[in-house]
C-alpha cells in the first residue's frame, strides 16, 4: 500500500476533548495530563495499564509518547466504547500527517506483542494502526 491508497485518517476520543484539540492539536496520553487540558479517556484502564511503558524499538519513546490514529474507524477500540456512542466522536484527519517525521506504523493494535516501523518502511505492511508524535 503506498500514500495514495489512504483517503484519511481516524482519531476515537471523547467529545469532551474537541475544544482542547481544536486549540492544542492531538496530545499523546503523556502530554495530554498536563494542566489545563481536561483529560477523559474513553479506553480500557487494563490495556492502557499495558501500553503505558511499552518502548518504541529505535527511540527512547514509549507508546505513551505518541497518538494513536487508524487507518479504519470501524475497529476494536471503537466496538469497546460503542456503549458511550453520546459521548464519544471519531474525528477525521488528513492523510498528509503520515508525513511527518517520527511518525510510526504499527501492524496491530499496539498493546500486543507488534513491530513498529517508520512510514518509508511500514506503509508496504500497513495493517490498522499509526502512531505519531
Amino acid at each position: 500500500m503506498d500514500l495514495d491508497d489512504i483517503q484519511e485518517l481516524f482519531f476515537i476520543v471523547s467529545i469532551k476533548h474537541v475544544p482542547s484539540i481544536m486549540q492544542l492539536g492531538i496530545l499523546s496520553h503523556n502530554n495530554a495530563r498536563v494542566p489545563g487540558v481536561t483529560f477523559a479517556p474513553i479506553d480500557n484502564p487494563k490495556v492502557q495499564e499495558l501500553r503505558k511503558n511499552k518502548k518504541i524499538p529505535g527511540t527512547n519513546k514509549c507508546l505513551h509518547d505518541y497518538s494513536n490514529l487508524y487507518f479504519d474507524a470501524h475497529n476494536p477500540m471503537l466496538s469497546a466504547v460503542r456503549n458511550r456512542n453520546d459521548s464519544i466522536c471519531v474525528l477525521r484527519i488528513e492523510k498528509d500527517v503520515l508525513l511527518t517525521q517520527g511518525v510510526i506504523i504499527t501492524d496491530q493494535n499496539a498493546s500486543r506483542d507488534c513491530w513498529f516501523k517508520p512510514v518509508t518502511e511500514g506503509l508496504a505492511l500497513l495493517n490498522s494502526v499509526v502512531y505519531f508524535l
